[in-house]
């Protein structure tokens, strides 16, 4: 049996404070996938469209990660 979470990122703008957990699953898959509050950013510190900071241009997602968050690179596959 597959677990669906009754989470619904639509409904983001309803909560009040921010959450440091959220959990997402993905079509059929029986995996969930936490992702967590890493950092709180100023508006004015990225860019309004790319979501970078001036130190992450021309970085992917993942390379922003191992540079800034991961605790061991063995956390990324």
């Amino acid at each position: 049996m597959a677990v669906h979470s009754d989470f619904d990122p639509g409904l983001m703008e309803g909560y009040q404070k921010p959450k440091y957990l959220l959990h997402f699953q993905f079509g059929d898959s029986s995996k969930v996938y936490r992702y967590s509050l890493v950092e709180t950013i100023d508006q004015s510190q990225i860019h309004h469209r790319l979501k970078t900071k001036k130190d992450e241009v021309n970085l992917t997602q993942k390379e922003i990660w191992k540079k800034k968050y991961a605790k061991n690179h063995s956390s990324i596959k």
